[in-house]
């Protein structure tokens, strides 16, 4: 598992907004101030969009659908990366693996994940800038 340059774009992005206090800004404006490319950085925004973290006000741009203080890491690495599993024993639908009833492993792996994700849960935006 790996963090992509999309979750990099999208906190960046999504921390620019933070620092705006409301004011919507334009995905040229993020990019151009975070260094970012645009067409990449809307293509991030849309799946902030659909996952309710970012709205859009027509003619002016970007904001942040909640207050920084109520989006978490977790929030953001999920609306950009999908659920996270740190092995694919973990995964909800994964019917590949023979062993997964009584499998010592998978319990190890799931503590982690469930470690690791509440890590994640904890960090909040207003952290991050």
């Amino acid at each position: 598992m790996q963090i992509s340059r999309a979750t990099e774009y999208a906190l960046l992005g999504l921390g620019y907004l933070a620092k705006k206090n409301g004011v919507a800004a334009s995905a040229a404006e993020i990019g151009e101030n975070e260094k970012l490319s645009v067409y990449f950085l809307r293509n991030v925004f849309q799946k902030l969009r659909d996952a309710k973290l970012i709205t859009t006000k027509t003619g002016e741009g970007y904001l942040l659908a909640k207050k920084p203080q109520q989006i978490s890491l977790k929030d953001i690495v999920e609306a950009v990366e999908g659920p996270m599993n740190i092995h694919a024993c973990l995964q909800k639908k994964n019917t590949k693996c023979v062993r997964s009833g009584g499998c010592k492993i998978l319990k190890t792996w799931g503590g982690i994940q469930e470690k690791f994700l509440a890590e994640l849960q904890k960090v909040r935006l207003t952290d991050l800038i």
